[in-house]
């Protein structure tokens, strides 16, 4: 049963790699990281005042943590979009099915596969950050790579969403609704957490005030800045951290047992 499950995942993750479009933002990746090391090389100044090469590395590292984490949610939805049409257009569908494999394995392995292919492509990209940081100022990020795979949490949401939406409307159109349900939570949970201010912060996330739809939308965005909060030590304000995890996982179950339901259901 396992076995199986390993196998197809394996599969996916060898079908993931030979697909242009993979090649086109590893190459992408690879530019970003290497643009990105200019910000730990130089020397900077704030108000006529020096600054310190390590305290550049630590902002510069911590807003490319941000920018691949938010760019490994659109890589991982396009890698999602096509899996099960792709295979159900060359047959591997049933050739799959025709053999001692159940739908949910077919399933499972489809999306664990993206979702570990995913997940090792934003670790290594940090990974990167992490090391030229390292080598350039000689201290260490604390962190920043358990903060990485607290991230993977999200990839694995939305590779799901994706796959769900992909049963009923086109590839490119799944691809976008995923990335406009983040957007919502990006701008209506990322702008409120970037409020300074305590007294409109306390307005904001009270019990009497907090909108429903709010309260219930998926914590994309606030996984993502509670990951942030294990590099920067800060206190994770807004809600609760076991709230958001359940948010999240919440979503993906659910989601998980739509599309499982979906295939059961379905024809082949």
């Amino acid at each position: 049963m396992m076995n199986n499950l390993i196998r197809i995942s394996v599969i996916t993750i060898n079908d993931q790699m030979r697909q242009k479009s993979f090649y086109l933002l590893l190459a992408i990746a690879i530019v970003f990281v290497l643009l990105t090391r200019g910000c730990y090389q130089g020397d900077y100044s704030v108000n006529g005042r020096q600054v310190e090469n390590i305290a550049v590395a630590w902002y510069a590292s911590l807003i490319v943590f941000h920018v691949i984490a938010a760019g490994m949610l659109l890589m991982a939805s396009m890698l999602s979009m096509g899996i099960f049409s792709r295979d159900r257009d060359d047959g591997s569908m049933v050739m799959f099915l025709s053999h001692s494999v159940d739908r949910w394995q077919y399933v499972l392995g489809r999306i664990l596969g993206t979702w570990v292919l995913s997940t090792a492509f934003m670790f290594i990209l940090h990974l990167a950050i992490f090391l030229i940081a390292l080598a350039n100022t000689g201290g260490m990020i604390t962190g920043y790579l358990t903060a990485s795979l607290l991230c993977s949490v999200n990839l694995l949401y939305v590779i799901v969403l994706t796959c769900f939406l992909s049963l009923f409307m086109p590839n490119v159109m799944a691809a976008i609704f995923t990335l406009g349900i983040i957007g919502i939570s990006f701008i209506s949970d990322g702008a409120y957490q970037a409020m300074q201010s305590e007294q409109i912060r306390q307005l904001i996330y009270s019990e009497n005030h907090a909108s429903l739809w709010r309260i219930l939308y998926p914590k994309v965005y606030m996984l993502q800045h509670y990951a942030s909060t294990l590099i920067t030590n800060n206190a994770f304000v807004g809600m609760s951290p076991t709230y958001v995890w359940g948010n999240i996982v919440f979503y993906t179950g659910a989601l998980t047992a739509a599309v499982l339901w979906r295939f059961y259901n379905s024809e082949i």
